[in-house]
């Protein structure tokens, strides 16, 4: 292909103003797709951040239960937990979703009660301390400046009233929800469930061993994170799934599009060109190489372009809506890179249609 190339960039060079309209089109579908895959990388690690950043070795709650909201164990079992031999700790954690009504408008929040002190509270602390006593609440850094409310001040949950004594990080999502924590005793009154918990978290040494003798101990179901996280997401993300991948489908399509109406375009102005070459004998192999160069190239460019977009693109979003997650992963970077060559692989067919058909003789009529 080494004489092709050259033929590729000097026929795409050849209009400049419509080459950098479509390194620009394409390249904002490539950056769409980036961002996509950013954002599905990010929502699927908001989704499980609770069980990925616990620090516990296991779940036990209810056999059957499916999400971290879902199952009811009394808080006794924690105690029966703790009698194992090889268990470090073990804490009952009552998990509901929530609706707030802050400034007229209703948020959902996953409200999580915990013993102070024991396991399953805030992760990471943008300001304040942890909760300490009933009454007291930490919430998530984001939703708090949304919504006007400081350290100090207090917050309004199903009626009862809460100070707020910390402002977590990373505790919330793109969609809105979030985790609002407190003390056991206060989600228990808030709930009406007395002596009962969603689940207890444990911490423990020699995991295989501790996991069969608390299922033996309790008859409840026994959960690494890494299982409990991995239900999350695909209960909730496969209900979104298909949205995100349609839309990676419609960036992908419009990608393609542009690249092939460009070289389809320049093929068009060039083609007593193309016709002179099939008059002295070039073969459709070698012509569909060089119009195959041409969208390559296109493409290649439309990917550099997507890259520097997305990198504006993803620094703007996440400063003005920092609930926002996006992560460039290199599964990312790689689903791109395969796009923006399918991209030049399918936009080549068209043209290259064109070019097959085109009777050298009608170019000396002219």
């Amino acid at each position: 292909m080494g004489t092709q190339v050259p033929v590729a960039w000097r026929n795409i060079l050849a209009e400049r103003r419509r080459l950098a309209i479509a390194v620009l089109g394409a390249g904002l579908a490539v950056a769409l797709i980036l961002l996509l895959e950013g954002l599905w990388s990010g929502l699927l690690t908001q989704i499980s951040a609770y069980p990925d950043h616990v620090r516990a070795t296991f779940f036990v709650r209810q056999p059957g239960a499916k999400t971290l909201s879902e199952g009811v164990v009394p808080v006794s079992a924690a105690g029966r937990v703790r009698a194992v031999p090889g268990v470090a700790a073990a804490g009952p954690v009552l998990t509901r979703w929530v609706v707030l009504d802050l400034h007229g408008r209703k948020q959902v929040v996953t409200v999580v009660g915990f013993t102070p002190g024991s396991l399953g509270g805030p992760w990471a602390l943008a300001a304040g301390r942890t909760v300490g006593a009933d009454g007291e609440v930490v919430i998530d850094r984001t939703l708090a400046a949304e919504h006007a409310i400081t350290l100090g001040g207090t917050l309004g949950v199903t009626g009862r009233s809460f100070r707020v004594v910390g402002l977590s990080s990373g505790t919330r999502s793109f969609m809105g929800t979030g985790y609002l924590f407190m003390s056991l005793h206060s989600a228990q009154a808030m709930f009406g469930a007395e002596n009962t918990a969603t689940f207890v978290l444990v911490r423990a040494a020699g995991p295989v061993a501790v996991r069969a003798a608390i299922a033996g101990r309790t008859g409840l179901s026994v959960a690494s994170p890494d299982l409990v996280a991995a239900a999350e997401q695909n209960l909730y993300a496969g209900i979104m799934g298909k949205i995100f991948n349609l839309m990676v489908v419609i960036a992908f399509a419009a990608g393609t599009l542009i690249v092939a109406l460009t070289v389809y375009s320049a093929i068009s102005d060039r083609l007593g060109e193309y016709g002179i070459a099939k008059a002295l004998g070039a073969r459709r192999g070698r012509l569909f190489r060089i119009v195959a160069g041409q969208t390559t190239v296109l493409s290649g460019l439309a990917l550099i372009a997507g890259l520097l977009l997305y990198l504006g693109g993803s620094r703007l979003i996440t400063a003005l809506w920092p609930q926002f997650q996006i992560e460039l992963t290199f599964r990312a970077l790689g689903v791109v890179t395969v796009a923006a060559l399918l991209m030049g692989m399918l936009a080549a067919l068209v043209p290259t249609r064109r070019v097959a058909r085109l009777d050298p003789a009608s170019v000396y009529r002219r």
